[in-house]
Protein backbone atom coordinates (compact mmCIF):
# COMPACT_ATOMS: atom_id res chain seq x y z
CA UNK A 1 0.00 0.00 0.00
CA UNK A 2 2.58 2.36 0.58
CA UNK A 3 4.59 1.93 -2.94
CA UNK A 4 1.05 1.95 -4.33
CA UNK A 5 -0.76 4.86 -2.82
CA UNK A 6 -1.25 7.85 -5.23
CA UNK A 7 -2.70 10.83 -4.31
CA UNK A 8 -6.20 10.16 -5.61
CA UNK A 9 -6.04 7.41 -2.62
CA UNK A 10 -4.40 9.90 -0.43
CA UNK A 11 -7.04 12.61 -1.14
CA UNK A 12 -9.69 10.01 -0.60
CA UNK A 13 -8.94 9.53 2.79
CA UNK A 14 -8.38 12.87 3.72
CA UNK A 15 -12.23 13.68 3.14
CA UNK A 16 -12.87 10.39 5.36
CA UNK A 17 -10.80 12.23 7.97
CA UNK A 18 -12.59 15.04 8.10
CA UNK A 19 -15.81 12.77 10.03
CA UNK A 20 -15.39 10.97 13.19
CA UNK A 21 -18.37 8.78 12.39
CA UNK A 22 -17.68 8.08 8.84
CA UNK A 23 -14.40 6.75 9.56
CA UNK A 24 -16.55 4.81 12.48
CA UNK A 25 -18.65 3.33 10.23
CA UNK A 26 -15.59 2.21 7.30
CA UNK A 27 -14.12 0.21 10.20
CA UNK A 28 -17.41 -1.19 11.07
CA UNK A 29 -18.11 -1.87 7.60
CA UNK A 30 -14.76 -3.11 6.98
CA UNK A 31 -14.83 -5.97 9.83
CA UNK A 32 -18.00 -7.13 9.36
CA UNK A 33 -17.09 -7.93 5.40
CA UNK A 34 -13.94 -9.70 6.34
CA UNK A 35 -15.09 -11.18 9.13
CA UNK A 36 -12.14 -9.95 11.94
CA UNK A 37 -10.89 -7.06 13.85
CA UNK A 38 -7.42 -8.41 13.75
CA UNK A 39 -7.20 -8.06 9.90
CA UNK A 40 -8.77 -4.11 10.15
CA UNK A 41 -6.43 -3.41 13.19
CA UNK A 42 -3.26 -4.99 11.59
CA UNK A 43 -4.89 -3.39 7.99
CA UNK A 44 -4.87 0.08 9.92
CA UNK A 45 -1.72 0.12 11.45
CA UNK A 46 -0.17 -0.45 7.70
CA UNK A 47 -2.32 2.47 6.39
CA UNK A 48 -0.88 4.75 9.40
CA UNK A 49 2.44 3.45 8.93
CA UNK A 50 2.33 4.51 5.00
CA UNK A 51 0.83 7.64 6.28
CA UNK A 52 -2.33 6.94 4.21
CA UNK A 53 -4.18 7.30 7.37
CA UNK A 54 -4.09 9.72 10.09
CA UNK A 55 -4.06 8.22 13.58
CA UNK A 56 -6.65 9.99 14.26
CA UNK A 57 -8.81 8.68 11.27
CA UNK A 58 -7.62 5.02 11.85
CA UNK A 59 -8.52 5.40 15.38
CA UNK A 60 -11.74 6.15 14.18
CA UNK A 61 -11.34 2.73 12.31
CA UNK A 62 -10.03 0.79 15.48
CA UNK A 63 -13.29 1.57 17.82
CA UNK A 64 -15.99 0.88 14.05
CA UNK A 65 -14.00 -2.60 14.12
CA UNK A 66 -14.70 -3.36 17.46
CA UNK A 67 -18.58 -3.11 16.50
CA UNK A 68 -18.05 -5.03 13.47
CA UNK A 69 -16.82 -8.05 14.63
CA UNK A 70 -19.96 -8.91 16.74
CA UNK A 71 -21.94 -9.35 13.73
CA UNK A 72 -19.37 -12.94 13.59
CA UNK A 73 -20.98 -13.44 17.44
CA UNK A 74 -24.31 -13.88 16.00
CA UNK A 75 -23.60 -15.73 12.72
CA UNK A 76 -21.70 -18.44 15.14
CA UNK A 77 -24.64 -18.32 17.58
CA UNK A 78 -27.00 -19.46 14.28
CA UNK A 79 -24.64 -22.33 13.65
CA UNK A 80 -25.75 -23.46 16.74
CA UNK A 81 -29.17 -23.76 15.92
CA UNK A 82 -31.82 -25.68 13.40
CA UNK A 83 -30.50 -29.03 13.44
CA UNK A 84 -33.46 -30.59 12.00
CA UNK A 85 -34.36 -30.20 8.21
CA UNK A 86 -32.36 -27.36 7.88
CA UNK A 87 -29.03 -26.48 9.51
CA UNK A 88 -27.37 -22.80 8.84
CA UNK A 89 -23.71 -24.56 8.78
CA UNK A 90 -25.06 -25.98 4.99
CA UNK A 91 -25.14 -22.37 4.06
CA UNK A 92 -21.73 -21.69 5.32
CA UNK A 93 -19.92 -25.06 3.83
CA UNK A 94 -21.87 -23.82 0.37
CA UNK A 95 -19.82 -20.78 0.70
CA UNK A 96 -16.34 -22.04 1.20
CA UNK A 97 -17.56 -24.76 -1.52
CA UNK A 98 -18.18 -22.23 -4.04
CA UNK A 99 -14.62 -20.45 -3.04
CA UNK A 100 -12.92 -23.89 -3.24
CA UNK A 101 -14.65 -24.31 -7.10
CA UNK A 102 -14.02 -20.58 -7.93
CA UNK A 103 -10.14 -21.55 -7.39
CA UNK A 104 -9.64 -24.57 -9.28
CA UNK A 105 -12.30 -23.79 -12.51
CA UNK A 106 -11.34 -20.20 -13.46
CA UNK A 107 -7.95 -18.06 -14.04
CA UNK A 108 -10.07 -15.01 -13.37
CA UNK A 109 -8.16 -12.47 -11.37
CA UNK A 110 -11.11 -10.86 -9.80
CA UNK A 111 -13.36 -13.95 -8.70
CA UNK A 112 -9.40 -15.27 -7.73
CA UNK A 113 -9.40 -12.73 -5.18
CA UNK A 114 -13.13 -13.41 -3.75
CA UNK A 115 -12.60 -16.72 -3.41
CA UNK A 116 -10.25 -16.82 -0.72
CA UNK A 117 -12.77 -14.95 1.40
CA UNK A 118 -15.58 -17.10 0.66
CA UNK A 119 -13.30 -20.21 1.62
CA UNK A 120 -11.66 -18.16 4.94
CA UNK A 121 -15.45 -17.41 5.65
CA UNK A 122 -17.41 -20.60 5.20
CA UNK A 123 -14.12 -22.78 7.28
CA UNK A 124 -14.62 -20.57 9.92
CA UNK A 125 -18.49 -21.71 10.37
CA UNK A 126 -17.42 -25.22 9.22
CA UNK A 127 -14.94 -25.31 11.92
CA UNK A 128 -17.59 -24.27 14.71
CA UNK A 129 -19.74 -27.58 13.59
CA UNK A 130 -16.42 -29.64 13.62
CA UNK A 131 -15.52 -28.16 17.23
CA UNK A 132 -19.30 -28.74 18.54
CA UNK A 133 -19.52 -31.65 17.33
CA UNK A 134 -16.50 -32.99 19.06
CA UNK A 135 -17.42 -31.33 22.41
CA UNK A 136 -21.02 -33.73 21.92
CA UNK A 137 -23.79 -32.54 23.83
CA UNK A 138 -24.22 -31.44 27.21
CA UNK A 139 -24.27 -35.54 28.49
CA UNK A 140 -20.76 -36.19 26.34
CA UNK A 141 -17.55 -37.37 28.58
CA UNK A 142 -15.51 -34.11 27.50
CA UNK A 143 -18.40 -31.93 27.91
CA UNK A 144 -18.89 -33.22 31.59
CA UNK A 145 -15.37 -32.76 32.29
CA UNK A 146 -14.95 -29.40 30.66
CA UNK A 147 -17.88 -28.04 32.42
CA UNK A 148 -16.44 -29.29 36.01
CA UNK A 149 -13.57 -26.74 35.43
CA UNK A 150 -16.40 -23.72 34.82
CA UNK A 151 -17.96 -25.05 38.35
CA UNK A 152 -14.85 -24.23 40.30
CA UNK A 153 -15.28 -21.25 42.72
CA UNK A 154 -12.15 -19.66 41.14
CA UNK A 155 -13.96 -19.65 38.04
CA UNK A 156 -16.66 -17.33 39.36
CA UNK A 157 -14.12 -14.88 39.88
CA UNK A 158 -14.41 -11.87 36.96
CA UNK A 159 -11.14 -10.95 36.88
CA UNK A 160 -9.54 -14.14 36.54
CA UNK A 161 -11.88 -14.97 33.78
CA UNK A 162 -11.52 -11.86 32.12
CA UNK A 163 -7.46 -12.79 31.85
CA UNK A 164 -8.49 -16.05 30.74
CA UNK A 165 -9.87 -14.73 28.40
CA UNK A 166 -7.21 -12.49 27.44
CA UNK A 167 -4.57 -15.26 27.19
CA UNK A 168 -6.49 -17.67 25.56
CA UNK A 169 -7.16 -14.72 22.85
CA UNK A 170 -3.29 -14.03 22.98
CA UNK A 171 -2.60 -17.64 22.04
CA UNK A 172 -4.83 -17.93 19.04
CA UNK A 173 -4.92 -14.31 17.91
CA UNK A 174 -8.15 -13.98 16.88
CA UNK A 175 -10.84 -12.86 19.61
CA UNK A 176 -12.94 -13.86 16.35
CA UNK A 177 -12.55 -17.57 17.20
CA UNK A 178 -12.32 -17.22 20.48
CA UNK A 179 -16.10 -16.12 20.54
CA UNK A 180 -17.02 -18.95 18.38
CA UNK A 181 -15.43 -21.47 20.84
CA UNK A 182 -17.21 -19.61 24.02
CA UNK A 183 -20.67 -19.29 22.18
CA UNK A 184 -19.42 -23.34 21.27
CA UNK A 185 -19.09 -23.94 25.24
CA UNK A 186 -22.43 -22.07 25.65
CA UNK A 187 -23.98 -24.39 23.10
CA UNK A 188 -22.80 -27.84 24.39
CA UNK A 189 -23.52 -27.29 28.08
CA UNK A 190 -19.65 -26.50 28.88
CA UNK A 191 -20.63 -22.98 30.70
CA UNK A 192 -23.55 -23.16 32.19
CA UNK A 193 -23.40 -19.32 33.22
CA UNK A 194 -23.95 -17.25 30.91
CA UNK A 195 -22.14 -14.01 32.94
CA UNK A 196 -18.69 -16.14 32.83
CA UNK A 197 -19.09 -16.02 29.13
CA UNK A 198 -19.69 -12.30 29.20
CA UNK A 199 -16.25 -11.63 31.53
CA UNK A 200 -14.32 -14.12 28.83
CA UNK A 201 -15.38 -11.91 25.84
CA UNK A 202 -14.59 -9.11 27.34
CA UNK A 203 -10.75 -10.36 28.11
CA UNK A 204 -10.74 -11.87 24.55
CA UNK A 205 -11.32 -8.12 23.44
CA UNK A 206 -8.38 -7.02 25.19
CA UNK A 207 -6.66 -9.99 23.97
CA UNK A 208 -7.31 -9.38 20.50
CA UNK A 209 -5.12 -6.18 20.23
CA UNK A 210 -1.65 -8.42 20.46
CA UNK A 211 -2.01 -8.50 16.71
CA UNK A 212 -1.89 -5.18 16.20
CA UNK A 213 1.32 -4.82 18.68
CA UNK A 214 2.76 -7.63 16.88
CA UNK A 215 1.64 -6.13 13.47
CA UNK A 216 3.45 -2.40 14.71
CA UNK A 217 6.61 -3.30 15.98
CA UNK A 218 8.63 -3.02 12.72
CA UNK A 219 6.19 0.24 11.75
CA UNK A 220 6.76 4.16 12.11
CA UNK A 221 5.40 5.98 15.33
CA UNK A 222 2.13 6.29 13.63
CA UNK A 223 1.61 2.16 13.43
CA UNK A 224 2.84 2.20 17.36
CA UNK A 225 0.22 4.77 18.40
CA UNK A 226 -2.45 2.70 16.33
CA UNK A 227 -1.64 -0.50 17.86
CA UNK A 228 -1.35 1.75 21.86
CA UNK A 229 -4.74 3.29 21.19
CA UNK A 230 -6.23 -0.22 20.47
CA UNK A 231 -4.83 -1.71 23.48
CA UNK A 232 -5.80 1.13 25.96
CA UNK A 233 -9.62 2.10 24.52
CA UNK A 234 -10.00 -2.23 25.04
CA UNK A 235 -8.85 -1.87 28.52
CA UNK A 236 -10.90 1.18 29.35
CA UNK A 237 -14.16 -0.47 27.93
CA UNK A 238 -13.52 -3.72 29.83
CA UNK A 239 -12.94 -2.48 32.93
CA UNK A 240 -15.58 -0.23 32.74
CA UNK A 241 -18.10 -2.87 32.00
CA UNK A 242 -16.60 -5.39 34.42
CA UNK A 243 -17.28 -2.95 37.24
CA UNK A 244 -20.66 -2.17 35.69
CA UNK A 245 -21.28 -6.28 35.91
CA UNK A 246 -19.76 -7.01 38.92
CA UNK A 247 -22.44 -4.21 40.49
CA UNK A 248 -25.17 -5.62 38.92
CA UNK A 249 -24.30 -9.28 37.86
CA UNK A 250 -27.73 -10.72 39.03
CA UNK A 251 -30.38 -7.94 36.90
CA UNK A 252 -27.83 -8.03 34.32
CA UNK A 253 -27.94 -12.29 33.70
CA UNK A 254 -31.81 -11.96 34.75
CA UNK A 255 -32.26 -9.77 31.58
CA UNK A 256 -31.03 -12.01 29.05
CA UNK A 257 -31.87 -15.25 30.52
CA UNK A 258 -35.63 -13.58 29.62
CA UNK A 259 -34.66 -12.51 26.43
CA UNK A 260 -32.98 -15.77 25.02
CA UNK A 261 -34.42 -18.44 27.04
CA UNK A 262 -32.96 -21.85 26.50
CA UNK A 263 -30.14 -20.15 23.55
CA UNK A 264 -27.49 -18.52 26.00
CA UNK A 265 -24.87 -18.57 22.82
CA UNK A 266 -27.59 -15.18 22.07
CA UNK A 267 -27.37 -13.91 24.99
CA UNK A 268 -23.43 -13.79 24.73
CA UNK A 269 -23.76 -12.74 21.40
CA UNK A 270 -25.87 -9.52 22.01
CA UNK A 271 -24.26 -8.79 25.43
CA UNK A 272 -20.90 -8.54 23.00
CA UNK A 273 -22.68 -6.62 20.92
CA UNK A 274 -23.82 -3.85 23.63
CA UNK A 275 -20.35 -4.05 25.46
CA UNK A 276 -18.56 -3.19 21.79
CA UNK A 277 -20.80 -0.78 20.74
CA UNK A 278 -21.28 1.44 24.03
CA UNK A 279 -18.30 1.82 25.14
CA UNK A 280 -16.60 2.94 21.55
CA UNK A 281 -19.50 5.37 20.95
CA UNK A 282 -18.73 7.18 24.26
CA UNK A 283 -14.58 7.23 23.38
CA UNK A 284 -15.20 8.18 19.96
CA UNK A 285 -16.63 11.61 21.67
CA UNK A 286 -13.08 11.60 23.33
CA UNK A 287 -11.43 10.78 20.06
CA UNK A 288 -9.26 13.41 20.09
CA UNK A 289 -7.76 13.34 23.85
CA UNK A 290 -7.12 9.60 23.18
CA UNK A 291 -5.17 10.29 20.32
CA UNK A 292 -3.33 13.13 22.02
CA UNK A 293 -2.48 11.09 24.29
CA UNK A 294 -0.97 7.93 22.44
CA UNK A 295 0.50 10.45 20.11
CA UNK A 296 2.55 11.75 23.38
CA UNK A 297 3.55 8.53 24.22
CA UNK A 298 5.52 7.34 21.43
CA UNK A 299 7.65 9.47 20.30
CA UNK A 300 8.38 9.89 16.72
CA UNK A 301 11.77 9.13 16.06
CA UNK A 302 12.03 10.44 12.98
CA UNK A 303 11.87 13.96 14.97
CA UNK A 304 15.34 13.02 16.20
CA UNK A 305 16.34 12.34 12.81
CA UNK A 306 14.82 15.63 11.29
CA UNK A 307 17.10 17.69 13.53
CA UNK A 308 20.19 19.85 13.13
CA UNK A 309 22.77 20.32 15.65
CA UNK A 310 24.35 23.56 14.74
CA UNK A 311 23.26 25.05 11.39
CA UNK A 312 20.29 28.19 11.71
CA UNK A 313 19.41 30.55 9.58
CA UNK A 314 20.11 33.50 11.99
CA UNK A 315 24.20 32.68 11.29
CA UNK A 316 23.66 33.56 8.03
CA UNK A 317 23.91 37.49 8.90
CA UNK A 318 27.80 36.79 9.84
CA UNK A 319 28.34 34.95 6.71
CA UNK A 320 32.17 32.74 8.24
CA UNK A 321 30.21 31.95 11.16
CA UNK A 322 27.48 30.18 9.40
CA UNK A 323 30.06 28.48 7.28
CA UNK A 324 31.82 27.29 10.60
CA UNK A 325 28.45 25.92 11.41
CA UNK A 326 27.79 24.11 8.17
CA UNK A 327 31.54 22.77 8.63
CA UNK A 328 30.49 21.46 12.49
CA UNK A 329 27.35 19.61 10.45
CA UNK A 330 29.29 18.06 7.64
CA UNK A 331 31.81 16.95 10.23
CA UNK A 332 28.95 15.30 12.26
CA UNK A 333 27.61 14.00 9.59
CA UNK A 334 30.84 12.26 8.12
CA UNK A 335 30.89 10.14 11.38
CA UNK A 336 28.07 8.84 10.72
CA UNK A 337 28.31 7.82 7.38
CA UNK A 338 31.72 5.96 8.88
CA UNK A 339 29.70 4.71 11.54
CA UNK A 340 27.20 2.93 9.27
CA UNK A 341 30.01 1.87 6.43
CA UNK A 342 30.90 -0.04 9.89
CA UNK A 343 27.70 -1.50 10.37
CA UNK A 344 27.12 -2.63 7.27
CA UNK A 345 30.76 -3.82 6.67
CA UNK A 346 30.78 -6.06 9.86
CA UNK A 347 27.09 -7.49 8.59
CA UNK A 348 28.48 -8.41 5.82
CA UNK A 349 31.73 -10.29 6.97
CA UNK A 350 29.74 -11.64 10.03
CA UNK A 351 26.38 -12.85 8.23
CA UNK A 352 24.22 -10.76 10.61
CA UNK A 353 21.36 -8.37 9.70
CA UNK A 354 20.25 -6.98 13.12
CA UNK A 355 21.86 -3.83 12.35
CA UNK A 356 20.04 -3.36 9.32
CA UNK A 357 17.23 -0.97 11.01
CA UNK A 358 20.33 1.46 12.43
CA UNK A 359 21.71 1.81 9.28
CA UNK A 360 18.24 2.41 7.40
CA UNK A 361 17.59 5.17 10.30
CA UNK A 362 21.01 6.24 9.64
CA UNK A 363 20.63 6.60 6.07
CA UNK A 364 17.32 8.50 6.65
CA UNK A 365 19.41 11.11 9.07
CA UNK A 366 22.53 11.13 6.44
CA UNK A 367 19.94 12.45 3.39
CA UNK A 368 18.09 14.67 5.78
CA UNK A 369 21.55 16.39 6.97
CA UNK A 370 22.43 16.66 2.96
CA UNK A 371 19.55 18.79 1.95
CA UNK A 372 19.46 20.64 4.94
CA UNK A 373 23.55 21.36 4.50
CA UNK A 374 23.20 22.00 0.94
CA UNK A 375 20.27 24.16 1.43
CA UNK A 376 22.13 26.67 3.98
CA UNK A 377 25.16 26.87 1.72
CA UNK A 378 23.01 28.52 -1.11
CA UNK A 379 21.82 30.71 1.19
CA UNK A 380 25.46 30.94 2.52
CA UNK A 381 26.52 31.52 -1.17
CA UNK A 382 23.81 34.41 -1.08
CA UNK A 383 25.23 36.63 1.37
CA UNK A 384 28.62 36.24 1.43
CA UNK A 385 30.82 38.90 -0.46
CA UNK A 386 34.26 37.07 -0.25
CA UNK A 387 35.64 35.44 -3.08
CA UNK A 388 37.59 32.83 -0.55
CA UNK A 389 34.25 31.84 1.03
CA UNK A 390 32.84 31.10 -2.43
CA UNK A 391 35.46 28.65 -3.49
CA UNK A 392 35.29 27.03 0.04
CA UNK A 393 31.59 26.50 0.19
CA UNK A 394 31.88 25.16 -4.12
CA UNK A 395 34.56 22.91 -2.11
CA UNK A 396 31.81 21.64 1.08
CA UNK A 397 29.24 21.17 -2.04
CA UNK A 398 31.20 18.49 -3.19
CA UNK A 399 32.33 17.32 -0.07
CA UNK A 400 28.78 17.08 1.36
CA UNK A 401 28.28 14.73 -1.72
CA UNK A 402 31.01 12.48 -1.59
CA UNK A 403 29.61 11.87 2.00
CA UNK A 404 25.93 11.66 1.16
CA UNK A 405 27.65 8.84 -1.27
CA UNK A 406 29.51 7.01 1.30
CA UNK A 407 26.61 6.35 2.95
CA UNK A 408 24.81 5.14 0.21
CA UNK A 409 26.73 2.63 -0.28
CA UNK A 410 26.89 1.38 3.19
CA UNK A 411 23.24 0.51 2.23
CA UNK A 412 24.34 -1.23 -0.74
CA UNK A 413 26.91 -3.23 1.31
CA UNK A 414 23.60 -4.59 4.03
CA UNK A 415 21.53 -5.09 0.75
CA UNK A 416 24.04 -7.14 -0.55
CA UNK A 417 24.14 -9.05 2.65
CA UNK A 418 20.42 -9.48 2.14
CA UNK A 419 20.51 -11.00 -1.04
CA UNK A 420 23.94 -13.08 -0.12
CA UNK A 421 21.64 -14.47 3.12
CA UNK A 422 18.29 -14.81 1.20
CA UNK A 423 19.84 -16.83 -1.31
CA UNK A 424 22.46 -18.75 0.85
CA UNK A 425 25.60 -17.47 -0.75
CA UNK A 426 28.04 -16.88 1.80
CA UNK A 427 31.81 -15.98 1.34
CA UNK A 428 34.96 -18.35 2.16
CA UNK A 429 37.40 -17.61 5.22
CA UNK A 430 40.36 -16.41 2.62
CA UNK A 431 37.68 -13.85 0.64
CA UNK A 432 36.73 -12.90 4.30
CA UNK A 433 40.36 -11.67 5.59
CA UNK A 434 40.49 -10.21 2.40
CA UNK A 435 38.02 -7.74 2.33
CA UNK A 436 39.18 -7.20 6.22
CA UNK A 437 42.16 -5.86 5.04
CA UNK A 438 40.90 -3.82 1.98
CA UNK A 439 38.58 -2.64 4.71
CA UNK A 440 41.34 -2.01 7.13
CA UNK A 441 43.09 0.40 4.97
CA UNK A 442 39.84 1.95 3.91
CA UNK A 443 39.23 2.74 7.77
CA UNK A 444 43.28 4.41 8.07
CA UNK A 445 42.60 6.20 5.30
CA UNK A 446 39.42 8.19 6.37
CA UNK A 447 40.85 8.92 9.77
CA UNK A 448 43.67 10.20 7.69
CA UNK A 449 41.21 11.98 5.52
CA UNK A 450 38.96 13.39 8.34
CA UNK A 451 41.96 14.94 9.96
CA UNK A 452 42.73 16.25 6.98
CA UNK A 453 39.66 17.63 6.11
CA UNK A 454 38.28 18.91 9.75
CA UNK A 455 41.90 20.71 10.56
CA UNK A 456 42.33 21.78 6.50
CA UNK A 457 46.03 20.30 6.45
CA UNK A 458 47.64 18.47 4.17
CA UNK A 459 50.92 16.81 5.71
CA UNK A 460 49.10 13.19 5.33
CA UNK A 461 48.29 13.98 1.84
CA UNK A 462 51.09 11.45 0.18
CA UNK A 463 50.09 8.20 2.63
CA UNK A 464 46.73 9.06 1.46
CA UNK A 465 47.43 8.94 -1.77
CA UNK A 466 49.71 5.33 -1.27
CA UNK A 467 46.79 3.95 0.88
CA UNK A 468 44.48 4.43 -1.77
CA UNK A 469 47.01 2.48 -4.46
CA UNK A 470 47.25 -0.04 -2.25
CA UNK A 471 43.53 -0.61 -1.94
CA UNK A 472 43.21 -0.55 -5.39
CA UNK A 473 45.89 -3.35 -5.46
CA UNK A 474 44.39 -5.45 -2.66
CA UNK A 475 40.94 -5.00 -4.85
CA UNK A 476 42.41 -6.11 -8.32
CA UNK A 477 44.09 -9.28 -6.10
CA UNK A 478 41.07 -10.33 -4.48
CA UNK A 479 39.39 -9.70 -8.02
CA UNK A 480 41.96 -12.03 -9.66
CA UNK A 481 41.83 -14.43 -6.29
CA UNK A 482 37.83 -15.17 -7.10
CA UNK A 483 38.42 -15.80 -10.84
CA UNK A 484 41.13 -18.45 -9.55
CA UNK A 485 38.51 -19.99 -7.01
CA UNK A 486 36.18 -20.02 -9.26
CA UNK A 487 37.57 -21.87 -11.69
CA UNK A 488 38.88 -24.48 -9.24
CA UNK A 489 35.30 -24.71 -8.37
CA UNK A 490 35.67 -23.49 -4.89
CA UNK A 491 32.80 -20.63 -5.45
CA UNK A 492 29.90 -21.28 -7.01
CA UNK A 493 29.14 -18.78 -10.29
CA UNK A 494 26.24 -17.36 -8.47
CA UNK A 495 28.64 -15.82 -5.64
CA UNK A 496 30.27 -13.84 -8.66
CA UNK A 497 27.80 -11.42 -8.53
CA UNK A 498 28.03 -10.41 -4.57
CA UNK A 499 31.55 -10.82 -4.65
CA UNK A 500 31.89 -7.98 -8.03
CA UNK A 501 29.64 -5.29 -6.07
CA UNK A 502 31.11 -5.71 -2.89
CA UNK A 503 34.44 -5.18 -4.87
CA UNK A 504 33.12 -2.53 -6.55
CA UNK A 505 31.69 -0.48 -3.50
CA UNK A 506 34.59 -0.75 -1.46
CA UNK A 507 36.84 0.82 -4.36
CA UNK A 508 33.89 3.77 -4.78
CA UNK A 509 34.17 4.10 -1.27
CA UNK A 510 37.98 4.88 -1.03
CA UNK A 511 37.19 7.17 -3.86
CA UNK A 512 35.01 9.13 -2.08
CA UNK A 513 37.31 9.55 1.25
CA UNK A 514 40.08 10.53 -1.22
CA UNK A 515 38.03 13.41 -2.16
CA UNK A 516 36.99 14.80 0.91
CA UNK A 517 40.86 14.59 2.39
CA UNK A 518 42.13 16.45 -1.16
CA UNK A 519 39.05 18.79 -0.95
CA UNK A 520 41.31 20.59 1.13
CA UNK A 521 42.97 21.96 -1.68
CA UNK A 522 41.33 20.98 -4.74
CA UNK A 523 37.18 22.65 -5.25
CA UNK A 524 36.17 19.45 -6.71
CA UNK A 525 38.07 16.90 -4.53
CA UNK A 526 40.49 16.03 -7.55
CA UNK A 527 43.79 14.47 -6.46
CA UNK A 528 45.79 15.72 -9.37
CA UNK A 529 44.61 19.35 -8.78
CA UNK A 530 45.47 19.12 -4.87
CA UNK A 531 49.29 18.14 -5.35
CA UNK A 532 49.28 20.53 -8.05
CA UNK A 533 48.19 23.17 -5.79
CA UNK A 534 50.45 22.07 -2.80
CA UNK A 535 53.46 22.17 -5.49
CA UNK A 536 52.54 25.63 -6.05
CA UNK A 537 52.13 26.90 -2.76
CA UNK A 538 55.89 25.09 -1.93
CA UNK A 539 57.30 27.30 -4.58
CA UNK A 540 55.87 30.28 -3.61
CA UNK A 541 57.27 29.29 -0.10
CA UNK A 542 60.67 28.68 -1.54
CA UNK A 543 60.60 32.01 -3.50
Amino acid sequence: MEKSAGSGIRNLFKKFNKDRILNYGIGIGATALVQSSSATSIMTVGLAHANIVTVKQGAGFILGAKVGTTLTAFLFALSGIGKGSFNISYVFSAIAFVGVMIVFATSNETLNKIAPLLIGFGMLFIGMEVMETAIGGADSMLSIQLSKVFQYDIMQNPILLVILGILFTGIIQSSTAATGVFIAFLATGVIHSIDQSFFLVMGANIGTCIDGIMASLTTNANGKRIALFHLITSVIGAVSFLIILILFRTPIIGIFESLFPGRPQFSLATYNLIYNSNYTLVLLVFIDPLVDFVTSLVKDKQEKLEEVSYIDERFLQTPAVAIEQALRELYDMAILAKENLDRSFSSLVNEDMSESKKIAETEYRIDFLTNKITSFLIKISSVTKFAGDEKLIGGLHHVTNDIERLGDYAVLLAKETNYMKENNVKFLDQTKEELNKIYTHISEMFDLGFDAFTKRRTKNFKIISNIHKETKKLISTTRDEHVVRLSSEMYPVEVSKSIYNVLFSLQRISDHIVNIAYSVRSTTGSKTEALQAIEREMKKAGR
